[in-house]
Protein backbone atom coordinates (compact mmCIF):
# COMPACT_ATOMS: atom_id res chain seq x y z
CA UNK A 1 0.00 0.00 0.00
CA UNK A 2 2.85 2.36 0.88
CA UNK A 3 4.55 1.68 -2.46
CA UNK A 4 1.32 2.32 -4.40
CA UNK A 5 0.78 5.60 -2.54
CA UNK A 6 4.39 6.70 -3.18
CA UNK A 7 4.11 5.73 -6.85
CA UNK A 8 0.80 7.61 -7.22
CA UNK A 9 2.26 10.72 -5.58
CA UNK A 10 5.31 10.58 -7.86
CA UNK A 11 3.15 10.25 -10.99
CA UNK A 12 0.95 13.13 -9.81
CA UNK A 13 3.97 15.38 -9.17
CA UNK A 14 5.55 14.52 -12.53
CA UNK A 15 2.26 15.16 -14.35
CA UNK A 16 1.88 18.50 -12.58
CA UNK A 17 5.45 19.48 -13.46
CA UNK A 18 4.87 18.54 -17.11
CA UNK A 19 1.66 20.59 -17.33
CA UNK A 20 3.32 23.55 -15.59
CA UNK A 21 6.26 23.35 -18.01
CA UNK A 22 3.98 23.27 -21.04
CA UNK A 23 1.92 26.24 -19.83
CA UNK A 24 5.01 28.22 -18.84
CA UNK A 25 6.75 27.46 -22.16
CA UNK A 26 3.87 28.82 -24.27
CA UNK A 27 4.08 32.12 -22.38
CA UNK A 28 7.50 32.58 -24.00
CA UNK A 29 5.71 33.27 -27.29
CA UNK A 30 4.35 36.70 -28.13
CA UNK A 31 0.86 37.39 -29.47
CA UNK A 32 1.05 41.05 -30.48
CA UNK A 33 1.46 43.52 -33.31
CA UNK A 34 4.01 46.29 -33.10
CA UNK A 35 5.42 49.17 -35.14
CA UNK A 36 8.89 50.75 -35.20
CA UNK A 37 11.02 53.12 -37.20
CA UNK A 38 14.10 51.43 -38.58
CA UNK A 39 17.30 52.99 -39.92
CA UNK A 40 20.39 51.24 -41.24
CA UNK A 41 23.42 53.29 -42.24
CA UNK A 42 26.62 51.86 -43.69
CA UNK A 43 29.32 54.50 -43.23
CA UNK A 44 32.13 52.58 -44.91
CA UNK A 45 32.10 54.92 -47.92
CA UNK A 46 30.10 57.80 -49.40
CA UNK A 47 28.08 55.58 -51.78
CA UNK A 48 27.15 52.95 -49.20
CA UNK A 49 23.84 51.16 -48.65
CA UNK A 50 21.40 53.09 -46.43
CA UNK A 51 17.81 52.35 -45.39
CA UNK A 52 15.30 54.53 -43.56
CA UNK A 53 11.74 53.36 -43.04
CA UNK A 54 9.21 51.54 -40.91
CA UNK A 55 8.64 47.98 -39.84
CA UNK A 56 5.38 46.40 -38.73
CA UNK A 57 5.68 43.05 -36.89
CA UNK A 58 2.97 40.57 -36.00
CA UNK A 59 3.89 37.71 -33.66
CA UNK A 60 1.58 34.76 -32.91
CA UNK A 61 1.69 32.27 -30.05
CA UNK A 62 1.63 29.46 -32.63
CA UNK A 63 5.33 30.27 -33.27
CA UNK A 64 4.71 32.12 -36.54
CA UNK A 65 4.93 35.74 -37.49
CA UNK A 66 5.16 38.25 -40.28
CA UNK A 67 6.55 41.67 -40.90
CA UNK A 68 6.34 44.40 -43.50
CA UNK A 69 9.46 46.49 -43.99
CA UNK A 70 9.08 49.60 -46.14
CA UNK A 71 11.04 52.77 -46.65
CA UNK A 72 13.71 54.45 -48.72
CA UNK A 73 16.97 52.88 -49.85
CA UNK A 74 19.93 54.88 -51.08
CA UNK A 75 22.79 53.10 -52.77
CA UNK A 76 25.62 54.52 -54.87
CA UNK A 77 23.93 57.91 -55.11
CA UNK A 78 20.54 56.52 -56.24
CA UNK A 79 17.29 56.43 -54.23
CA UNK A 80 14.68 53.67 -54.35
CA UNK A 81 11.42 52.69 -52.67
CA UNK A 82 11.76 49.46 -50.71
CA UNK A 83 8.76 47.39 -49.55
CA UNK A 84 8.89 43.72 -48.56
CA UNK A 85 6.51 41.34 -46.80
CA UNK A 86 8.11 38.46 -44.87
CA UNK A 87 6.61 35.44 -43.08
CA UNK A 88 8.65 33.56 -40.49
CA UNK A 89 8.63 30.86 -37.83
CA UNK A 90 10.25 31.47 -34.47
CA UNK A 91 11.31 29.18 -31.63
CA UNK A 92 12.18 30.20 -28.08
CA UNK A 93 15.62 28.86 -27.25
CA UNK A 94 16.07 30.20 -23.74
CA UNK A 95 14.74 33.22 -21.84
CA UNK A 96 14.52 36.02 -24.45
CA UNK A 97 16.60 34.26 -27.12
CA UNK A 98 14.75 33.11 -30.23
CA UNK A 99 15.65 31.43 -33.50
CA UNK A 100 13.94 33.03 -36.52
CA UNK A 101 13.51 31.17 -39.82
CA UNK A 102 12.18 33.12 -42.80
CA UNK A 103 9.70 30.96 -44.73
CA UNK A 104 8.60 33.40 -47.44
CA UNK A 105 9.56 36.81 -48.76
CA UNK A 106 7.50 38.91 -51.19
CA UNK A 107 8.31 42.12 -53.02
CA UNK A 108 5.38 44.56 -52.83
CA UNK A 109 4.03 46.33 -55.94
CA UNK A 110 5.51 49.78 -55.22
CA UNK A 111 9.04 48.43 -54.53
CA UNK A 112 11.41 49.67 -57.25
CA UNK A 113 14.76 48.41 -55.93
CA UNK A 114 16.70 47.01 -58.93
CA UNK A 115 17.31 43.26 -59.09
CA UNK A 116 21.07 43.84 -58.79
CA UNK A 117 20.66 45.60 -55.41
CA UNK A 118 17.93 43.36 -53.94
CA UNK A 119 20.31 40.58 -52.74
CA UNK A 120 22.34 43.18 -50.82
CA UNK A 121 19.21 44.60 -49.18
CA UNK A 122 17.91 41.13 -48.36
CA UNK A 123 21.20 40.13 -46.70
CA UNK A 124 21.67 43.37 -44.73
CA UNK A 125 18.06 43.57 -43.52
CA UNK A 126 17.72 39.85 -42.54
CA UNK A 127 14.98 39.03 -45.04
CA UNK A 128 16.06 35.46 -45.72
CA UNK A 129 17.57 32.47 -43.96
CA UNK A 130 17.78 31.67 -40.29
CA UNK A 131 19.19 33.80 -37.49
CA UNK A 132 19.13 34.48 -33.75
CA UNK A 133 17.11 37.31 -32.28
CA UNK A 134 16.45 38.78 -28.85
CA UNK A 135 12.79 39.60 -28.04
CA UNK A 136 11.70 41.14 -24.75
CA UNK A 137 8.13 42.31 -24.15
CA UNK A 138 7.78 45.23 -21.74
CA UNK A 139 4.25 44.85 -20.33
CA UNK A 140 1.81 45.82 -23.08
CA UNK A 141 3.85 48.83 -24.18
CA UNK A 142 6.66 47.73 -26.48
CA UNK A 143 8.88 44.84 -27.57
CA UNK A 144 12.64 45.30 -27.63
CA UNK A 145 14.10 43.52 -30.66
CA UNK A 146 17.81 42.95 -30.97
CA UNK A 147 20.63 40.64 -31.90
CA UNK A 148 23.41 39.14 -29.80
CA UNK A 149 25.35 42.42 -29.85
CA UNK A 150 22.75 45.04 -28.98
CA UNK A 151 19.11 46.12 -29.10
CA UNK A 152 18.06 47.17 -32.60
CA UNK A 153 14.66 48.76 -31.98
CA UNK A 154 11.78 49.23 -29.60
CA UNK A 155 8.64 48.11 -31.40
CA UNK A 156 5.54 49.86 -29.99
CA UNK A 157 2.63 47.47 -29.42
CA UNK A 158 -0.50 48.41 -31.36
CA UNK A 159 -3.84 47.88 -29.60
Amino acid sequence: MKIALTLSATVLILTGALIWGMVNRTSAYIDDRCFANFTYTDNTNEKAFNFKGNIFFEFSKNKTGQFNLSGDVSYQGQNYTFSRYVKFNYVNIKNNAYRIKVISHETMAHDNVPAAISPLAIKILFLTGEYSMYLHKHDNNFITIGNSLSPLMNCVIQS
